[in-house]
């Protein structure tokens, strides 16, 4: 099948320039006397930044480790160090990262402090660990405890000892920032971080809801990349610059009638992490077939909370524990279902990843009860999001052209 160029997004232009400044000034910040941190992905980042401490991601850099096929030969060093091929390959790539000094972009900056926090998952926990023995560096954890669906379904608000007990450890956060640093917590500093990371989250949302427009003027394979932002610089004056820039370009496609695709027939909800390595081959496949994918549970994980007004810490204990890997599988239906139906989705595409077990345990029963509740069908692909080894073209394209033609 020929397909068709895409439409230049303006917007990719200027994401390449907002990550190379922030990766750029990251690289130079121990020369001007700036502390840095990494920070898993679904970390209180914006404890950081009060406290003039810049933030960097091993999970992003992990993806573009895969995205740039590197990711094969750093897990390779750190397995023939003892890790074990079944651990978490982003994990594994940044600490073969780490070990080596290799890298795409050529490394990050080394760390002075290490923020984890455990609402993505358990595998962190031990990564970050490693890290700080590797280092020889801080370790602050948050620890969110899991919110389990009730016996009638999911539950609704949070656990008011939930609350108080994350609450309490990003106090005792404050408390080891102010020691690091000699710098003293200002509530009013915090409150305007949150405000800015609250700006971007609602025009991050806004951006994702102009793929309800038929045709949708994005895939998800390019919001995959444009996340980038609300991941790595939250909190920062230009991250809600860019996205400001971005929704105008997109609210200027949706009245052009401008899709992405050149023939959008089928519109597909998508769930997990992306199949880093090889996203360029199957955005093609599945473009020259007019499936687009219009929305996701990835993305929309950076959407979906309102960062409300309140005392700081008591928000962000709320905000960060009440996201979409620390619920019950029949909350997570529930929202994969809401897109289903928010978006006018024709079916479901989900990826059984083999390295994020939080992700993909139950994913059957998740499909199983959105089908229940929409009545649309999906495909589960099973690889793995950062290690190549484990992906297989003519298995997975040859499950998805069935798919295709059961949805046609």
């Amino acid at each position: 099948m020929a397909s068709k160029k895409k439409d230049r997004i303006r917007s990719f232009d200027v994401l390449k320039r907002v990550i190379q400044a922030h990766y750029g000034y990251a690289k130079v910040c121990g020369k001007v006397g700036r502390r840095v941190a990494w920070v898993t992905s679904g970390a209180p980042v914006e404890l950081l930044i009060p406290f003039g401490i810049y933030p960097v991601y091993p999970e992003s850099h992990g993806a573009l480790c895969a995205a740039r096929h590197a990711s094969p030969k750093l897990m390779d060093v750190v397995e023939k160090q003892g890790y074990s091929p079944d651990l978490c390959s982003y994990a594994l790539a940044d600490l073969g990262s780490a070990l080596t000094g290799e890298s795409p972009i050529g490394g990050l900056p080394r760390p002075d402090v290490l923020l984890c926090c455990t609402n993505i998952c358990g595998t962190v926990l031990k990564w970050y660990q490693a890290l700080a023995e590797h280092y020889r560096v801080p370790l602050i954890l948050v620890d969110t405890p899991f919110l389990p669906d009730g016996a009638d379904g999911p539950v609704q608000g949070l656990p008011e000892r939930t609350v108080r007990y994350v609450e309490e450890q990003l106090g005792e956060a404050v408390v080891e920032l102010e020691r690091l640093t000699g710098k003293p917590y200002r509530e009013r500093d915090l409150r305007e971080t949150l405000y800015r990371s609250r700006d971007a989250m609602v025009l991050w949302k806004d951006v994702l809801a102009t793929c309800q427009a038929h045709p949708a003027p994005i895939t998800c394979f390019d919001a995959f990349i444009l996340l980038n932002p609300i991941v790595t610089i939250r909190g920062s004056r230009s991250c809600a610059w860019f996205y400001r820039f971005l929704l105008e370009e997109m609210k200027h496609r949706v009245r052009k009638g401008k899709g992405r695709i050149a023939d959008e027939r089928i519109r597909i909800v998508w769930d997990n992490i992306p199949v880093w390595y090889v996203m360029r081959e199957m955005s093609k496949w599945l473009d020259e077939r007019g499936v687009c994918l219009v929305a996701d549970t990835y993305t929309n994980a950076w959407a979906e909370n309102e960062i409300r007004d309140g005392e700081p810490l008591r928000v962000m204990a709320e905000v960060y524990t009440d996201i979409f890997l620390n619920k019950g599988l029949r909350s997570r239906a529930g929202i994969l279902a809401s897109l289903v139906e928010r978006f006018d989705a024709d079916g479901v595409i989900m990826h059984s990843n083999r390295s994020c077990k939080p992700y993909s345990f139950g994913q059957y029963d998740v499909l199983r009860i959105v089908q229940e509740q929409t009545g649309k069908p999906g495909y589960v692909l099973e690889a793995d999001h950062v290690d190549p080894r484990h992906w297989d073209d003519g298995r997975v394209f040859s499950g998805l052209e069935t798919f295709v033609e059961s949805v046609s």
